[in-house]
């Protein structure tokens, strides 16, 4: 009788552990929709600010160059005043 119930209990345990351990795939978060899109937006947050940095960057260059230009024009008048 004893043996009959170890018999009937044993299947049980090993089909629950079965369950468990085949529903997850290596790498099955890095497939997620949500490590995706954060992922992206991180990303797209990056690219943002090194974008901005690269037009700061140029405008600040810009500038230089307005002063350049300002000072060649105010020697180019003095030099046909002469």
């Amino acid at each position: 009788m004893f043996s009959r119930i170890a018999l009937r209990r044993a299947p049980r345990v090993t089909a629950m552990s079965v369950r468990y351990t085949s529903s997850l795939k290596d790498g099955s978060v890095a497939q997620s929709k949500g490590f995706k899109e954060r992922e992206s937006a991180v990303e797209s947050e990056y690219v943002h600010k090194q974008e901005q940095a690269y037009l700061k960057k140029l405008k600040a260059d810009i500038e230089l160059k307005k002063v350049e230009l300002e000072k060649l024009e105010k020697e180019h008048s003095d030099a046909e005043k002469k």
